[in-house]
């Protein structure tokens, strides 16, 4: 589609080519913003908290087992 932009107003040759540029840029500009997609919206922060989220992973027995026990329960002295 062409759209026909006539500039009035006694306007020069050179103030005539920069609006003219100036109307381009903006309707290119309208048209990139036009073609992209719009960002996705996030859900807030109350609908994510109750989202089921990631457990950690339990130490392995190995390495469980292997961690030196403190001497705190040992009151007999």
């Amino acid at each position: 589609m062409t759209r026909i932009t006539s500039i009035k107003g006694g306007a020069d040759p050179c103030v005539a080519a920069a609006i003219a540029a100036t109307v381009a840029h903006l309707e290119d500009a309208d048209a990139e913003t036009r073609a992209t997609r719009p960002p996705v919206p996030r859900p807030s922060h109350w609908v994510q908290s109750n989202r089921p989220r990631e457990s950690p992973t339990p130490l392995p027995s190995h390495l469980y087992d292997a961690a030196p026990w403190s001497d705190l329960g040992d009151a007999t002295e």
